[in-house]
């Protein structure tokens, strides 16, 4: 059986995700902080006779996330598909290989997934570090992202940016390194749970590049999450380079995860 959750659901779908918090941590961030009640969100759960949990499916605005403890799909979701306007879907890519060919116009992109609970080296924390806090500091970060085409942002005003950024603060937090007057690298968290977190938006300005500035970024925020929050980061990569310097910190692969788009 499959039905939409509610409120009344979150104490039993919540430690049902918690089983594998690493690869639910965005399903996780988002229940505990927008709840079952709003209208860009929407929570559907699969049940077997006796009324445990086979699957969760989430759609937040345009994405989608669907997560089972089982390497399984029914294939009664595909109802509630034809209900949701989604452009984004992903999960781990065992469970994405099984939803693939239901999406035939959505491209198929797995990465790496890690994570780490402690830094690999006692690197001491850079006190150029510092964090987004102010509009003035999110109009410099918009000045950033718009020259990196992988963030996808150049058509976003400072007004929208502005804020997406602001609501992505409650979610998490961001760092920046700054330069001549101007933001030359950064990264964030997002989606904070009570024991995780997900590292999102690295970037440097190309010009600021090789200088060691996201490794600096990286240890000043895994050092505020393992020592003064007491929670593991977990992040994406699909590029080897970018794997390496994550792994020399004390990131560790546990498994891969795909995001499928709309390519149409």
């Amino acid at each position: 059986m499959i039905r939409k959750l509610t409120e009344q659901d979150r104490q039993f779908v919540l430690p049902y995700l918690y089983k594998e918090s690493s690869y639910n941590i965005f399903i996780i961030g988002d229940i505990e902080t927008f709840g079952f009640d709003t209208d860009f969100q929407t929570i559907y759960g699969e049940f077997d006779q006796n009324n445990n949990y086979l699957s969760v499916l989430l759609f937040y605005r345009e994405n989608s996330i669907y997560y089972s403890h089982l390497t399984k799909f029914n294939v009664d979701y595909l109802s509630v598909f034809k209900q949701h306007n989604f452009s984004y879907m992903s999960g781990k890519e065992e469970l994405m290989t099984l939803v693939n060919p239901y999406l035939e116009k959505f491209s198929f992109a797995p990465m790496y997934f890690c994570k780490a609970v402690e830094l690999e080296k006692n690197i001491s924390k850079d006190e150029e570090v510092k964090q987004v806090k102010t509009d003035e500091d999110i109009k410099k970060l918009h000045k950033l992202l718009i020259q990196i085409d992988e963030f996808g942002i150049k058509k976003n005003t400072l007004e929208e940016f502005t804020k997406s950024t602001r609501s992505g603060l409650k979610m998490g937090m961001k760092l920046y390194i700054e330069k001549d007057n101007k933001i030359v690298s950064t990264v964030a968290s997002t989606a904070e749970t009570t024991v995780s977190a997900m590292v999102v938006g690295v970037a440097t300005d190309p010009k600021y590049r090789q200088k060691g500035f996201a490794s600096k970024l990286m240890v000043s925020l895994m050092e505020e999450y393992f020592q003064n929050r007491n929670k593991e980061l977990c992040l994406f990569y699909d590029n080897p380079t970018a794997g390496k310097i994550y792994k020399r910190l004390g990131f560790k692969d546990i498994g891969k995860w795909v995001m499928m788009s709309n390519i149409e």
